[in-house]
């Protein structure tokens, strides 16, 4: 899991209330900013949306094969693009 460290802020920095509070919230936004990329990062928000319906182990099959056949076609007409270059 992500780990989110939000520093206190010196208080003598600032003159007034509202500058201080303002100091906070942009502070809390930076924060929560990398915590959602971290959680992206992690891959915890993809985990989320594949949880959201249930998928039979039959179409989790059909689906790796569809993409392993998907990227072996990629490779393969990479391979001829790059034939006429060499």
């Amino acid at each position: 899991m992500a780990k989110v460290y939000v520093k206190k802020l010196n208080t003598s920095n600032y003159s007034s209330k509202k500058e201080l509070e303002e100091a906070k919230f942009s502070n809390f936004e930076q924060a929560f900013k990398r915590f959602k990329k971290d959680c992206i990062k992690e891959g915890i928000v993809r985990e989320c949306r594949d949880r959201m319906y249930y998928v039979s182990k039959a179409e989790k099959e059909r689906a790796k094969k569809k993409a392993g056949r998907r990227k072996q076609l990629k490779k393969m007409w990479q391979d001829r693009r790059n034939e006429k270059y060499l």
